[in-house]
């Protein structure tokens, strides 16, 4: 008999171990359940590969042949047929546990376009082209004036403008329009931000290529992007109206609005940038999950939570830092004091001209302080300064932090502490255009600088904390990945596979 049994295996055809698995097996086993769970690039076993295609004769024969041992020859073909329609119907309707890797380096590219946007917005302030465009058309707006009279109906408005009145009287129709392309093309690159946004989104939610959560996200941005279009045209609208700043001062759109406009930019980039990134770790965290929960354990310890807090605040920091150099930039308060780090006599002006009563607007002068510090050219600087080195020296006792403490050195991972010299990199030079900026009075390509420098700053930060943030999420989808993997390993060395 052993002879026979020797004879007939030699004759059979060899056939995948996937074709005598019973089908339990096969589901709890790694790369069926990482499928099903992930949605990871690994091998479908080869019954499942193309089951949306079958009809249900053809999945009930191929699933006789496949698993003798579980479906019995009383079985019914269409119940079975309707069984393995219902799942495949009901993986395909589902939205996966992790978002796909285009969905990150999309994300990634938007955040690029807004950091442009943000620059090429500061330019256009420092050269005061914000308004040259002095009407809000969202469609027909996209396309600049056509021919020579279209050009003076525009030139007819931006004349009829207090801006042109005060500041800019001889301005010929040609100079006009050089600052009307400037406005135009920082307008046509808000709309292709939005367009590039909403229109891959709506794609990625409706193929279900992104999470759930990641889908309420991605609806969120869309809609902070339609909200910082409408800031716009309010912030280009307190430009226009004489009422709104002093009689016979310079033309300026309102510095409340023009933080507001900024400040929603940078919300903007950080949300598309922080989950960008926060899919391409998940991805690399998924790939090894027992390297994974490694990691993610090393990380719980509650030793690195004061870091990570550390990490916050002090992105808080720099965001605070850079809205309050928008305060300066709507008031022009880098045209004064230029020298560092006096102003004046001392470090600080006098107390009588920070908190200068002509600020005030009430009688009891209950406002005094709170409106110095947001229209008083000399205390907004002030207030700059302080921020900018308190910063500065937050990131330098961060770095002292992480190159002084035995936890830290023990703790931190390697691409952490690699964050930590790239913030304190950047710190550095934001700190030098800064001065330099204030020191030769404000030139268009040391203010952008700053501006832009600000930007990476924060871009950085972000990245600093994405290196050691625990997400609670990823965790629970690697305890899940070591556990199938571990019943699958244990269920097949226990049974082995059952053989005709």
């Amino acid at each position: 008999m052993a002879s026979l049994g020797s004879s007939v295996r030699s004759f059979a055809p060899r056939l995948s171990k996937d074709f005598f698995t019973c089908r339990q097996c096969l589901r709890r086993s790694h790369n069926y359940a990482t499928k099903s769970a992930f949605r990871t690039n690994l091998p479908v076993p080869p019954f499942t590969q193309n089951i949306n295609k079958l009809n249900s004769a053809t999945l009930f024969s191929r699933a006789k042949k496949a698993f003798p041992n579980i479906i019995s020859r009383s079985s019914s073909s269409a119940a079975v047929g309707s069984a393995v329609e219902q799942g495949a119907s009901k993986a395909k309707s589902s939205f996966p546990k992790v978002s796909d890797k285009t969905i990150a380096y999309w994300l990634l590219g938007s955040a690029a376009s807004v950091f442009g946007i943000v620059v090429f917005g500061g330019l256009t302030r420092l050269t005061e082209s914000g308004l040259s465009i002095t009407e809000w058309r969202p469609v027909t707006g996209s396309l600049p004036p056509m021919n020579a009279e279209d050009w003076e109906s525009e030139f007819a408005k931006y004349r009829a403008s207090p801006e042109f009145h005060l500041l800019n009287p001889h301005m010929t129709l040609s100079e006009f329009k050089s600052i009307y392309y400037m406005e135009w093309i920082h307008r046509l690159w808000g709309r292709f931000v939005g367009l590039s946004f909403v229109l891959p989104a709506v794609y990625f939610v409706a193929s279900k290529k992104v999470s759930k959560p990641m889908a309420l996200r991605l609806a969120g941005i869309a809609g902070l992007i339609g909200f910082q279009g409408f800031i716009g045209w309010w912030m280009v609208k307190s430009g226009l109206k004489d009422d709104l700043f002093a009689p016979g001062s310079h033309p300026r759109v309102s510095q409340y609005r023009l933080t507001a406009h900024l400040g929603a930019a940078f919300v903007c980039y950080v949300a598309m940038l922080w989950n960008g990134l926060a899919i391409l770790r998940s991805h690399r965290l998924l790939a090894d999950p027992e390297a994974g929960t490694k990691l993610l354990d090393s990380l719980r310890d509650p030793k690195l939570k004061i870091f990570r807090r550390s990490i916050a605040g002090l992105a808080a920091l720099v965001f605070v830092t850079a809205m309050s150099g928008a305060l300066v930039a709507g008031l022009d308060a880098g045209l004064i004091y230029n020298e560092f780090p006096y102003m004046g006599m001392g470090l600080a002006p006098p107390k009588s001209e920070l908190f200068d009563a002509r600020y005030s607007r009430h009688e009891d002068r209950s406002d005094l302080w709170w409106r110095n510090a947001l229209e008083n050219p000399s205390l907004v600087q002030l207030d700059h300064r302080v921020l900018a080195m308190t910063t500065f020296a937050a990131i330098m006792g961060l770095w002292a932090y992480t190159r002084r403490s035995s936890t830290m050195k023990r703790l931190l991972p390697p691409a952490a502490k690699k964050g930590v010299h790239g913030v304190v990199a950047f710190a550095f030079c934001q700190v030098g255009l800064g001065i330099a900026t204030l020191l030769y009075l404000v030139p268009t390509s040391l203010a952008s600088a700053h501006q832009a420098g600000s930007l990476f700053l924060l871009t950085w930060v972000m990245v600093l904390g994405s290196r050691v943030w625990h997400p609670s999420r990823t965790a629970k989808l690697l305890q899940m990945a070591v556990k199938a993997r571990g019943q699958a390993t244990a269920r097949l060395a226990a049974h082995g596979p059952h053989r005709l």
